[in-house]
Order: C-alpha cells, then sequence, then structure tokens
C-alpha cells in the first residue's frame, strides 16, 4: 500500500484496472478549466490590490486571498528583486496562512457517511469523492474476476461520520474484499477478493485519525539453555490514508507499555530505544515490530498495548519554475517554508547538468537518514516550444540537515545550449510530524 502527504488526492475512482485510469470527458475537463480560469483571474485581482494605495484595501485584499483557501497556493506570483516590499510581506504572510490550511486539511483524518443498499464499487466510489482517497482493482490480476459472485456485489451498510478506515473496512467485509499489501499504486489502495479462512477487518483494529493499526503477526522464541533470553516479537500493521505521504515512523519505546490479562506489566528488549521504519516506494503501510521479554507460560494474552507513534509526513506539493534556464545563476524562489536554488546549468559534453539545492526552514530530520524521498521529487524541462523533458539522470551533490544538493542531467540532443528551456521543480513545502496514538487489546499469546 502507499503515502505519501501530500496531500488533498484526486477524486477518481477505479472500479477496475482500466476504469480506475479511465480520462476525464471532455466536458469535464472544459468546466474544470473555466474554473481554474476564474479563479485564477480572481487571484490576479486581489494581488494587485495588495499595492493599493489605502491600507483598507491592502488588508481587504490579503484577507480575501486566504478566504479563497488552498487552492490558490499554486496561483500566487512568484516573489523577485522587482515585488514591491508591500506585496512581497503580504504574500508571505498569505502563503503561510493558506500552508497553514492545507496542512490541517491534509493531517484531518476524513469522515464517511454511507447508507443503503449499492454495488461495492458504488460505496468505494462514494468513499472517494468523501475523501480523496482511490482505489484500485486488483482482482484481475490474481484471475478472481471470472466468478460472477464476485463481479460486483451488491452490500447494504449504514455508516455517518466514521473515520475512512472504519468505512473501508465495513465495505470491505461486506463485499468479502481484502486489500492488496504489496501494490504499486500512488495515493490510493488496491483490492482483491478475500482468501478462504481470512478473517475480518472489522474488529481487530484500532483507528487513530489517519491511522489504522492492526496486530499481524506474533512469534515466542524460547532459548532452552538460558530462560532470561527468551523473547516474544509483535507485528502490527500500521496503515495510513493513501492521500498522505510519510517517509518515517519512529517508535519511542519509552511512551509503549504492555499488560497481560492479569494486570501484570509486560517488559520491552531495549525500552530506551526510538526504532524507526522508512516507508519506502509507493507503499500506503508498513509493519511494525515490537520485541518483548517473553512472559511465563501462564500468561495467555496481550490485554492492552499502548503506544504513541511520530509520523513524519510531507506536506504539500509546490511547483517552481526558472525560465531562461541558461541565464539562472544563484537564481533562487521561496514558498511555504522551502527554497530551490538553481545555481547553474552546464553543457557537460552531450549532457546539460542543472545543479540545485533544497532548502527547508524545518527539515524535522526527513534529510537526515531518511532522504530518499527526495530524489522522487518530479523535475523536468520545457523545450521553447512547451515540449517536456525529463531528466535522464541525477546525482547528489550536497547533503545537510536542511538541504540537499542535486545535479539533473537532461540530454537537450544537438542544442548548443539551454537557452529558452524551463526548468520546472516540484517538492513538497513543508514536513509534518504527526502523533498517534493507539491502543491494541487482546492479542492472544502462542
Amino acid at each position: 500500500m502507499n503515502a505519501a502527504l501530500v496531500l488533498i488526492g484526486l477524486l477518481v475512482l477505479g472500479q477496475a484496472d482500466n476504469t480506475a485510469k479511465k480520462a476525464p470527458e471532455p466536458a469535464e475537463v472544459a468546466a474544470a478549466a473555466a474554473k481554474n480560469e476564474e479563479l485564477a483571474v480572481k487571484v490576479r485581482a486581489l494581488v494587485k490590490q495588495l499595492d493599493a494605495n489605502q491600507s483598507a484595501q491592502r488588508d481587504t485584499a490579503e484577507k480575501d486571498l486566504v478566504g479563497l483557501g488552498s487552492d490558490v497556493l499554486p496561483l500566487l506570483p512568484v516573489v523577485n528583486n522587482r515585488t514591491p516590499a508591500e506585496v512581497r510581506n503580504r504574500l508571505a504572510r498569505v502563503r503561510a496562512a493558506l500552508l497553514k490550511i492545507a496542512v490541517e486539511a491534509a493531517t484531518k483524518p476524513a469522515t464517511v457517511s454511507l447508507d443503503g443498499e449499492m454495488l461495492t464499487s458504488e460505496a468505494f466510489k462514494k468513499i472517494s469523492e468523501q475523501t480523496g482517497n482511490k482505489f484500485v482493482d486488483y482482482r484481475a490480476r490474481f484471475n478472481q474476476e471470472d466468478d460472477p459472485k464476485l463481479s460486483d456485489p451488491k452490500i447494504k451498510v449504514s455508516l455517518k461520520n466514521v473515520t475512512f478506515w472504519e468505512a473501508v473496512d465495513t465495505v470491505l467485509d461486506a463485499a468479502e474484499f481484502s486489500l492488496y499489501d504489496y501494490d504499486d499504486e500512488a495515493e490510493a489502495l488496491a483490492y482483491t477478493a478475500r482468501e478462504a479462512n481470512a478473517i475480518k477487518r472489522t474488529g481487530h483494529a484500532f483507528y487513530a485519525g489517519l491511522f489504522r493499526l492492526e496486530p499481524s503477526r506474533i512469534e515466542a522464541v524460547r532459548n532452552l539453555k538460558n530462560t532470561s533470553s527468551s523473547s516474544l516479537r509483535l507485528t502490527v500493521d500500521a496503515a495510513w490514508e493513501p492521500r498522505v505521504r510519510p517517509i518515517v515512523l519512529q517508535q519511542p519505546l519509552a511512551d509503549v507499555t504492555a499488560k497481560d490479562e492479569s494486570g501484570n506489566s509486560l517488559t520491552f528488549d531495549g525500552a530506551q530505544g526510538e526504532p524507526e521504519v522508512p516507508v519506502e516506494g509507493t507503499n500506503a503501510g508498513v509493519e511494525i515490530d515490537f520485541m518483548l521479554n517473553a512472559p511465563t507460560r501462564s500468561v495467555k494474552k496481550i490485554a492492552s498495548l499502548k503506544g504513541k507513534l511520530m509520523a513524519t509526513v510531507l506536506g504539500r506539493v509546490e511547483t517552481f519554475e526558472f525560465p531562461d534556464l541558461d541565464k539562472a545563476k544563484q537564481v533562487e524562489q521561496e514558498r511555504g517554508g522551502v527554497t530551490v536554488i538553481v545555481d547553474e546549468c552546464r553543457k557537460n559534453g552531450e549532457i546539460f547538468d542543472v545543479s540545485m539545492r533544497v532548502r527547508f526552514d524545518k527539515a524535522t530530520n526527513a534529510l537526515e537518514s531518511h532522504r530518499g524521498w527526495i530524489f522522487n521529487n518530479e523535475c523536468y524541462l520545457l523545450d521553447p516550444k512547451g515540449n517536456r523533458i525529463e531528466q535522464a539522470g541525477i546525482e547528489a551533490e550536497l547533503q545537510d540537515v536542511n538541504e540537499v544538493g542535486l545535479s539533473y542531467k537532461f540530454d537537450l540532443g544537438d542544442a548548443k545550449s539551454a537557452a529558452g528551456y524551463k526548468y520546472v521543480y516540484k517538492t513538497p513545502a513543508a514536513i509534518i510530524r504527526i502523533p498517534v496514538e493507539f491502543e491494541l487489546t487482546d492479542i492472544d499469546l502462542p
């Protein structure tokens, strides 16, 4: 399953692989474009008003821009040396306010309401529309689509303002479906038919805001020569709404407590540690292992396991554009807590190297041991005709606590220079830490 944080997902549903990727109708595209242009016109007028003669007009424009919501973030102009100081300061405040709104929206758990009898595909569609989380049908990949019973079961549900995960589990159980944990879908969950003898998902998980935690495996190891070294490994599946993009989960063991059915405390192996679980690729879930010292054989279950995870999540993606690439030297743009600097573009044989840096105001450790995510940021060139040219390679040049230096390689064919080319770079503009409190109960020991 995947991440990531960014953070407002597309309202798209996949009833099957082909429908999940179905292109929008021309009328829908035209309507969306018209709506976006209308918003852009309004933003340009308000930005112009930020430099009005009267202070009251400037205050009103600033307030109205914030009132439009975080959708206007990509429509705000880039600040440069020609931007008036008054406009620059007000735009900075507007960006900060809108970024805060975007972060709050992204980290707020979605809720779902469903009622009545409906096809499973309709239930998934309604969940997607209400939460921004997508679904993809993987049954064809496992030759499960031929069973008429599994095609599109009709289910009956009654849910009012429940969490996303509670709604998903209810629908999956009603349709006898399951999630596939190893999909490669970005910002989506893949589902399959449920395996024989698999237990229901409802009643076995803890819902913690954006997250769902469920014990999945427990293993006891007893050293027959030395009873003091016997151990117990509890594996917990942690999943999150796919519209967000975590890059690492940390589990401070000092914040975890466990008790048996008699109320006695169970101890942890390395209780002062803080294990980290990196999130790889597009996964929307990971496994977290809790290592306990094995209790006596009279203990039959872990009655309660309480803890608090810290999830480091990537925020809203911002787009940075640098025209006239051949003239871009030490050019920087800043917005929403991140600064992108293009140091230079130089021709190296048949390849053009674009040296750049990405600097965060607060990277919250995300650029130290778990910086791999930054190599997945979108980066490309637009030639003078607007054609997109993908990067042909990437090389790390600088690694610091809050800053990374990168060199992107581009093959421009017979071009003698990068004159007329535009450099486009996209990166999350904020890195957020979210606490995830949980309690798992009644876990039977082997």
